[in-house]
This record gives C-alpha cells, sequence and structure tokens, in this order.
C-alpha cells in the first residue's frame, strides 16, 4: 500500500490576527498536515501568527518557512522556536535557509555567505536546544559560555531546509531532518535537487529517517486563463529571486526582459511587472491550470521519487476571499492526488 502523501500550506503574512484563526482552523480541519507562515520582510513575522494558529487548532504542524540568521539572530530563533512547541504542545518545525530580499536592508547577500550564514544558523540553533554551557565559535556567529537557553527547548526538534538550489539541497540532507524543496516542477530538475539531498543525507551525523518535500506557487481553477493571470500577479513580487531556476531551464536572465521585469518589480511596481511575463516562466515557476492538469502535472513529476509531502503557496485558485480559495484546493485539487 502506498504511502499517504502530507499536504502543507503556506500563509503569507500580511492578514489580520483573527483572519489567521479562521484560516488556521478551516485549514486543519481539512484535510492539511501542516501550516507554514512566511518570514517575509515589511509583513508581520511568522512566530506571532504561528503561536496564535497554534492556540486555536488541536493537530496540525506548524513552522516558519522560512527564517535566517541575518534578520533574526539565532538566539532569537532558538527562543522564538521553544515557545511555538510549548504552545502547540510538540506540533512545531523549524524552517531554515538562506533569506532573500537582503536588498532592502543594504545586507550583504552574496550566496556563498548567506550559505554559510544558513550553516552556522542551523549549527548555533541545534547547540542552543542542546544547552550547552559553552562557546560557540563560528565564521558569522559567536557566542559565549553565558549563551544557554534558559527555556525549555523542543522535545523533538524537527529541522526543514526551505530552498530552491542545489547546494542549499545539500546542505539540508546533511543537517535536517526534511528538505522542503520550492518551485521545483520539472524531472530534470528535481533530479539534481534529489541527488544533491541524497549526497548530502550521506554525510549527515542527524540520526533518523530525512524526508522530501515539494511545493510553491499554486493556482488552480476551473478557467485556467484566470489561473495563469492571477499567478503572474504574485510572481511579478519573486521573479528577481528566482533566476536560479529559469536559468535551470534555458531562459537568459541576462535579457532585457528580464532585466524590465526586475526593474518594475523591485520599485513595488508588480502590476506593471505582471504584464511583462510569458506564459512559460508561468509554467517553469508555478502549478497553475485545472486541477485535472495540475494533478497530472504533480503525479507524473513525483512518481516513483521518495516524496513525503507537498507544500501549496499563494494564490492558491482565483476567488477573492483566502477561505474560498483554501476550500476549492482542499476540495478539487486534494482528493486527485491521493
Amino acid at each position: 500500500m502506498a504511502k499517504k502523501l502530507d499536504f502543507y500550506i503556506a500563509l503569507q503574512g500580511c492578514y489580520k490576527p483573527a483572519e489567521y484563526i479562521q484560516l488556521g482552523r478551516i485549514i486543519e480541519s481539512n484535510g492539511f498536515d501542516r501550516i507554514y507562515v512566511y518570514d517575509d520582510l515589511m509583513f508581520y513575522p511568522s512566530f506571532p501568527i504561528l503561536s496564535l494558529i497554534a492556540e486555536h487548532t488541536s493537530r496540525i504542524e506548524l513552522g516558519p518557512c522560512l527564517v535566517n540568521g541575518f534578520y533574526r539572530h539565532p538566539a532569537l530563533i532558538a527562543s522564538n522556536a521553544a515557545f511555538l512547541d510549548a504552545v502547540s504542545n510538540g506540533r512545531s518545525i523549524l524552517g531554515l535557509g538562506r533569506g532573500a530580499f537582503f536588498d532592502f536592508l543594504n545586507l550583504k547577500d552574496k550566496e556563498k555567505f548567506t550559505r554559510k550564514g544558513f550553516e552556522e544558523t542551523h549549527q548555533l540553533v541545534s547547540h542552543l536546544f542542546q544547552q550547552k554551557q559553552e562557546e560557540f565559535r563560528g565564521g558569522i556567529f559567536k557566542t559565549t559560555a553565558k549563551a544557554v537557553l534558559r527555556v525549555p527547548p523542543p522535545a523533538k526538534p524537527y529541522f526543514v531546509t526551505a530552498t530552491w538550489n542545489t547546494k542549499m539541497a545539500y546542505l539540508g540532507g546533511k543537517y535536517s531532518n526534511e528538505v522542503q524543496l520550492a518551485e521545483v516542477f520539472t524531472e530534470t530538475y528535481l533530479d539534481q535537487m534529489l541527488k544533491s539531498f541524497q549526497k548530502g543525507c550521506s554525510e549527515s551525523k542527524l540520526r533518523g529517517e530525512k524526508s522530501l518535500s515539494i511545493g510553491g506557487m499554486i493556482c488552480v481553477s476551473d478557467d485556467s486563463a484566470k489561473a495563469i493571470e492571477k499567478a503572474k500577479k504574485t510572481l511579478a513580487v519573486y521573479i528577481p529571486y528566482l533566476k536560479t531556476i529559469l536559468k535551470q531551464h534555458g531562459v537568459d536572465v541576462k535579457s532585457k526582459l528580464i532585466e524590465e521585469i526586475d526593474h518594475e518589480s523591485k520599485r513595488g511596481n508588480y502590476f506593471e511587472a505582471s504584464t511583462l511575463i510569458p506564459d512559460d516562466f508561468v509554467s517553469i515557476l508555478t502549478l497553475s491550470g485545472t486541477p485535472d492538469d495540475v494533478s497530472h502535472k504533480l503525479k507524473k513529476l513525483i512518481k516513483g521519487k521518495p516524496i513525503k509531502g507537498i507544500m501549496f503557496s499563494p494564490p492558491y485558485s482565483t476567488f477573492d476571499s483566502m477561505e474560498e480559495n483554501i476550500l476549492y484546493l482542499a476540495q478539487k485539487l486534494l482528493p486527485k492526488l491521493q
């Protein structure tokens, strides 16, 4: 008998507190197994939202996707994660990654540097969870022996590395319990990521089973054209940070078109940027179309591969309300994937 797929859903940090309570209840009661909350700059931070949802749910796993040590020091990540685990009665997971939008704050964002930052963030958070009374000396982060977590750490810490990058998939396999791939929707690219993940697993000192999940932006609708157009409006925000994936698919990321999309997106002109995005970018970077289209693509993609779960990031569908989008996803797509 085939193992059941898990379904994860990601929420943005842009809703009112009462809305998160309602969304959390709807998501938990409609067949999803985990709620992620983005920790994007200039929106509400993930941990308070997750703690609020935790108080109004009882079963579903909860965690940020993702936090990084540059926006929030690893010591603060550790204490926030400990509180979330306590208030959720052990349902927390911790999603870590390199981060993005560093240009907003004029922070150093060379990939090698932020990748090293991820590695040390993971190591220091683990160090703090173990409540070691000794100093931590990394190239980026350092603590004295006095830096000991003074509240109970998660009883069973569960780390998720979120990425669309092969080098990060390797580090995730090495350090984390699960790697959450985003925007990886072709067999060739998934195979590359899987090999990197497995190489990391082979070098890991972490005991226990390791898992790989896929996912990313999804927009399903009975009207495929509407789904694609809505997906473009969200892609307009993230295109400048998805060039690695586009390049993997043969797109010239130094082209005039990409420069124009970059120009509009980084100035907050998202509508203008969305009108420039071609349909083939939507196909590469999202799961958009009818429920039959999307389920067929997903089932073909994961066939024969050790995939634990699928993450769905907004828009979800073409309705105005988030509740309707979630219910459409749960009722129209999830049954086709089981």
